[in-house]
């Protein structure tokens, strides 16, 4: 497991670290892996981007795992993907993000943006008007996704009235907050990254007069998580975006949410969490199927796999591309969490929603996974 334990991201990766291992001790309470419970090697980058690749290489060479669940960030992901190859070892990468590439030694846990923002804005455009502005985090995820809802909006009739960005981290959104309030467009679009820039963008939203009836966010990256940081007036009746929240009802998301509170002591649950709780289990089921802990057996097998105990509703499974099928929902803060409002069947990933396409790939030596 590789996880920011410390530092500004310690609380969202803690929760995503708690979801991973719940599933160890689920799967070791029914007797492990091949015979044999799962082990866990854990390293805390410190949330620093230039730790993860150190990590990789502690946790191949000193502990000799067999693959690794863990990273959060996008910039977390391209700092530790080329230690992944180096250790020709296996990353299972959590959470929903940008897309728009492929490797052999990644297995994408997380949604692609046509898996949910497609539906999200058809529902924005119907339900919440047209006019949308856009505010997202300076780094690679917002303005990625931000691309992905200006390729969108003509066919939906959106017009992007507003389009800024933030520094990851801040908390002074006057400028951005005046602009919104002189534009007055139907919705804003939020795209920011972390509860210190959420708490404060709502905050000031809701300072100036600007309500879920007059201006609503529509948030993609605001979890439950982050609305514990906010006075619930100031939460209520904005939007989020995911593939699961915890308020869905069903047997297997009931179960999912009792282990969580008393095994791991966790209270939040959110997409990324699940997707980290899935890939484990994907990772034993892959290693049952194989008969073997190799990484070419494991990345092998987890193309057949069906996780049935998905607690976003659906069986987790991935394509031959290493993306994985999910559903998406849009959820409403009412007292802290979401509820759930409108639900979207499962679509199947496209990674590469812009129209392009990954170079061909090279044939790998033999007994070795490709890189693409």
């Amino acid at each position: 497991m590789l996880y920011s334990l410390s530092g500004n991201q310690a609380e969202m990766e803690q929760s995503i670290l708690d979801g991973a291992m719940l599933a160890v001790h689920q799967i070791n309470s029914r007797g492990g892996v091949l015979g044999s419970d799962i082990q866990v090697a854990i390293y805390d980058d410190h949330s620093e981007v230039s730790s993860t690749a150190r990590g990789v290489n502690h946790l191949c060479t000193t502990e000799n795992v067999d693959a690794i669940v863990g990273g959060y960030t996008s910039a977390a992901r391209l700092a530790l993907t080329p230690a992944i190859h180096a250790n020709a070892s296996l990353l299972m990468y959590p959470t929903y993000f940008e897309g728009e590439e492929t490797d052999s030694r990644i297995f994408y846990c997380g949604a692609a943006p046509n898996q949910y923002i497609a539906d999200y804005l058809a529902w924005i455009a119907g339900t919440l008007g047209r006019r949308v502005y856009v505010v997202g985090s300076d780094y690679i995820y917002p303005r990625v996704l931000a691309e992905a809802i200006r390729r969108l909006a003509g066919s939906l009739g959106i017009e992007i009235v507003g389009d800024r960005y933030a520094p990851l981290g801040e908390t002074r959104f006057e400028s951005i907050i005046d602009d919104i309030d002189r534009v007055r467009p139907d919705v804003v679009v939020c795209n920011l990254v972390g509860a210190d820039s959420t708490t404060a963008f709502y905050t000031q939203h809701h300072l100036v007069g600007l309500t879920p009836d007059t201006v609503p966010i529509a948030a993609t990256v605001t979890t439950e998580l982050d609305l514990a940081h906010m006075p619930t007036e100031v939460s209520d009746g904005h939007y989020m975006v995911a593939t699961y929240f915890s308020e869905l009802s069903s047997p297997v998301n009931d179960t999912f949410r009792r282990d969580l509170a008393q095994v791991r002591g966790q209270r939040w649950s959110h997409a990324a969490q699940i997707g980290a709780f899935n890939a484990v289990h994907a990772l034993a089921l892959a290693a049952e199927q194989a008969q073997s802990l190799d990484v070419d057996a494991l990345s092998r097998a987890l193309i057949g796999i069906r996780f049935e105990d998905n607690p976003e509703g659906a069986p987790f499974y991935f394509r031959a591309n290493h993306y994985s099928s999910h559903p998406s929902y849009v959820g409403r803060a009412a007292g802290g969490k979401y509820e759930v409002i409108a639900d979207f069947a499962a679509r199947q990933p496209d990674p590469w929603w812009s129209g392009s396409r990954p170079p061909a790939p090279v044939a790998p030596p033999a007994g070795r996974l490709a890189d693409a």
